[in-house]
């Protein structure tokens, strides 16, 4: 692992804060081909179909990531993302915990609560350089947690 210090001073660290930063809505899509990949790929669990969407873990696009944040940024207002702990790297790779806070919408097709109920998921997120932009994410959330507190799969 890197030596601890400030993110700002790592290229990857860097990278993966502007990633997080993507999904809070603070980065231009247009500026999205400074740093991810046109290639970019995503594994991830299938659990995106459950609420209308295609599985994340199919994209192998930067535009088919843009297309999921903002799949997700539709389904959560206020939707914010939260690095803890992290982010860690350790040579290509970087890595960090997450948490996710906001609002259901409404318009997920299995989701039967009402829009404005708070949600909150964990989450933890590995993203891959290659020359100098991230080109590969593994990302594991508490989906079925999510999926129950929108009232689309029942509850534990």
């Amino acid at each position: 692992m890197s030596p601890l210090g400030s993110p700002e001073t790592d290229l990857g660290k860097v990278l993966f804060e502007r990633f997080v930063d993507l999904w809070n809505g603070e980065v231009d899509f247009a500026d999205t081909p400074d740093f991810i990949a046109d290639d970019f790929v995503v594994h991830s669990a299938e659990l995106a179909r459950y609420l209308g969407f295609p599985d994340s873990n199919r994209i192998t696009t930067r535009d088919g990531l843009l297309d999921w944040v903002r799949a997700v940024r539709t389904l959560l207002h206020d939707v914010r993302f939260t690095t803890d702990p992290g982010p860690l790297r350790d040579g290509d790779y970087v890595a960090g915990g997450y948490t996710v806070t906001g609002r259901y919408a409404g318009g997920a097709p299995t989701a039967t609560v009402a829009p404005g109920t708070p949600v909150r998921y964990t989450g933890m997120s590995i993203v891959r350089l290659r020359d100098g932009k991230l080109a590969e994410y593994w990302v594991l959330s508490d989906g079925l947690g999510l999926l129950s507190q929108l009232g689309a799969i029942p509850s534990p």
